[in-house]
């Protein structure tokens, strides 16, 4: 599925390594978010994004485009149902 909303494509985003990829989704288990949480979308500040440096970046990238996607796959359901 590709994401209706996007980065800005003049920010270089570089491919996030395995590792980080496990703590991150380690640590998101780990949360006290619930899985069934209505979702929301995940804001951003583009100038703040600018200024972290490439592993931020690629982190950032990776935890956005996740919860993006499951804000849209909650409204996509959402409509089905109504």
């Amino acid at each position: 599925m590709e994401l209706q909303q996007k980065l800005p494509a003049d920010i270089f985003f570089p491919e996030i390594d395995d590792a980080t990829k496990q703590f991150i989704d380690a640590t998101r288990a780990q949360s006290r978010v619930l899985p069934d949480d209505e979702p929301h979308p995940m804001t951003f500040n583009v100038e703040a994004i600018r200024r972290l440096n490439p592993e931020a970046r690629a982190a950032f990238r990776y935890i956005w485009e996740r919860e993006q996607l499951r804000y849209e796959e909650f409204q996509r359901r959402k409509r089905l149902v109504n």
